[in-house]
């Protein structure tokens, strides 16, 4: 695990989990400690899954009389800070939220990020509700400064995430305003048309998400839901670990599946995701036929090069720019398929299916990447 300054980017995009997706506001103290101890003692640190991420809901209606935030306390009797030191023992990081309009840090930002950081917070989420139509950039500056000054002198880092459903652009400006991270798209939901038009809107924006700017967050991860088989479950992991999105859980560990929660402590999958060369797949292949659609994006990777072909002809050459004896291996299924030369075809892919395989071997053979060019 590492960081750096707020502005500069993560080396790899965060992984973790938040109650929202399956609790909305209705968690607690106890409900997130039991997260902890299922993350902590049943694999998912083990492979990167590192931040207890609280949503909406954790705080009081009002400020304390000296304007500070503070928690709900029914919720939270022993306080947000016991909270930290409790994840914190355990080797995990613990985020929280909050808004950049008048309702939660408005005006109050400097204030808020000193309390972050006494509290022992290591990632804040920045929200965009009640914001009275001032300049989105102009709010999370303030914050994203707040939160440079407030660790300043320390060792200490808080990842912030700009959640501001990407109205204007922030894959353009969040970075400049000290941002890790960057909101893209409205709000997940848990099913399939939700997760296909989310995948479609980041074909134009693949290249503002890396590691030496911060990092493209299409929202959170829906899997383990009831309701989402488990082939579209595979492509939406595979999506968001290869486009280097934050892996942010957000579904009841309790009641997971076996064959869910194989899927997310996938280590070849998560390897894409965390891969030190941080550079996310683009679009290289698209063709629609008899009302079905059909893409190929591919990316580089320190150790080899990343694919998902659906049903049609990986062309090494034209797709990936490579050459030569090239191995296939199979990310999800964690096994070889054996060397190729020129093209690889994927077959029997299911509806709403992927392949998603990773490129050993070969040779570059051009300096740039076959992306589309939308501009």
């Amino acid at each position: 695990f590492t960081t750096c300054k707020n502005g500069l980017g993560y080396k790899t995009p965060p992984m973790g989990w938040n109650p929202y997706n399956a609790f909305n506001n209705a968690f607690n103290e106890t409900l997130i400690k039991q997260h902890a101890d299922i993350i902590a003692n049943q694999g998912y640190l083990d492979v990167g899954f590192r931040y207890i991420n609280l949503d909406d809901g954790w705080q009081a209606s009002e400020r304390t009389n000296d304007n500070k935030l503070t928690f709900n306390s029914s919720k939270f009797p022993n306080g947000i800070k016991d909270l930290a030191d409790y994840l914190h023992k355990y080797g995990l990081l613990f985020g929280i939220y909050a808004d950049a309009g008048n309702q939660t840090c408005g005006d109050h930002e400097d204030t808020d990020a000193q309390t972050f950081v006494d509290w022992g917070v290591d990632y804040l989420k920045y929200d965009n509700c009640n914001e009275l139509r001032r300049p989105e950039q102009q709010r999370y500056q303030i914050m994203g400064n707040a939160l440079k000054n407030a660790t300043a002198g320390k060792n200490k880092t808080i990842f912030y995430n700009i959640c501001e459903w990407g109205t204007s652009n922030p894959w353009i400006w969040g970075p400049d305003a000290g941002g890790n991270s960057w909101r893209t798209t409205p709000d997940i939901i848990a099913f399939w048309p939700s997760i296909i038009s989310i995948i479609d809107s980041q074909v134009r924006l693949t290249e503002y998400g890396e590691s030496s700017r911060g990092w493209n967050d299409p929202d959170m991860l829906v899997l383990g839901f009831d309701r989402i088989p488990y082939e579209e479950q595979v492509t939406h992991y595979a999506f968001w670990a290869a486009l280097k999105a934050p892996l942010i859980l957000g579904c009841d560990l309790g009641k997971v599946t076996n064959e869910t929660k194989a899927l997310i402590l996938n280590n070849d999958i998560i390897s894409v995701n965390q891969d030190s060369l941080g550079l996310s797949i683009c679009q290289v292949y698209y063709r629609t036929d008899n009302k079905s659609s059909f893409d190929i994006w591919t990316g580089p990777l320190n150790d080899g090069y990343v694919a998902k072909p659906v049903s049609i002809t990986l062309d090494f050459k034209e797709h990936c720019h490579l050459n030569g004896s090239i191995e296939v291996y199979n990310l999800v299924k964690q096994q070889s398929y054996g060397d190729y030369t020129n093209n690889y075809t994927a077959v029997n892919i299911p509806k709403h299916g992927v392949e998603f395989i990773k490129l050993i071997g070969g040779n570059d053979i051009h300096n740039d990447r076959p992306c589309f060019n939308y501009l």
